[in-house]
């Protein structure tokens, strides 16, 4: 696993719905990361078309927060937009980013099924500008490179053929649930290609293509 670049952190506390709770612990299982890398992963999304006020009054009506902190280590730049975002609102940044990571999680689904989530290393074989953009995003939003890597094969490949600037591939290994490496292997056998060219497939379509969630210019 690349070592990613953290940069200056510091701390922010947030109150979870206790259905909430449950329901990141569920998500941190299935992409094999921790519940502050589950909480990160949503966070940026959400911080990027935040709830306006009348949303986060109806949130409040309808959501309890416990009274214990989550702490999780975030970088510089997300803190000031959450920093923005509390004085901007005239809320307890713990609260307003509660209620917001709250109301996300209690509107997952739960689990369809049982899923083997014993950690398995995987081999990714991706383009030096695809992995360039990998280790730029998860630096600046602080998000495991592994969670990024299994939520794209969820997600399923890139139907086309993928386009670089250049020709230069690189590896590394990072560990996913067992079942995301199923995947793997069963949608290589499907589109009869080797599996660490299926990997970079779906892992392009999140990063280099407009509607991928990771896709940043």
């Amino acid at each position: 696993m690349p070592k990613i670049n953290r940069g200056t952190t510091v701390k922010l506390s947030i109150r979870l719905s206790a259905i909430a709770k449950q329901k990141i612990e569920d998500a941190a299982k299935n992409l094999g990361i921790s519940l502050a890398g589950v909480i990160l992963f949503e966070l940026t999304k959400l911080l990027k078309n935040p709830p306006t006020l009348s949303e986060i009054a109806d949130i409040e009506n309808r959501i309890t927060l416990e009274r214990k902190h989550f702490v999780v280590t975030v970088n510089e730049a997300l803190m000031e937009r959450v920093n923005n975002l509390a004085e901007d609102y005239d809320q307890k940044k713990n609260v307003l980013i509660g209620y917001m990571v709250s109301d996300h999680f209690e509107k997952y689904g739960d689990p369809e099924d049982e899923k083997d989530l014993e950690p398995k290393k995987l081999m990714v074989q991706v383009n030096e500008s695809l992995k360039k953009k990998m280790m730029e995003y998860s630096e600046h939003h602080f998000i495991p490179l592994s969670a990024t890597v299994a939520y794209s094969i969820l997600q399923g490949p890139y139907e086309g053929l993928p386009s670089y600037e250049d020709k230069e591939t690189v590896q590394f290994f990072t560990n996913v649930p067992a079942y995301v490496g199923e995947l793997v292997k069963e949608g290589a056998v499907e589109h009869n290609i080797r599996e660490h060219f299926y990997t970079s497939l779906c892992i392009y379509k999140q990063f280099m293509v407009p509607e991928g969630r990771f896709y940043e210019e």
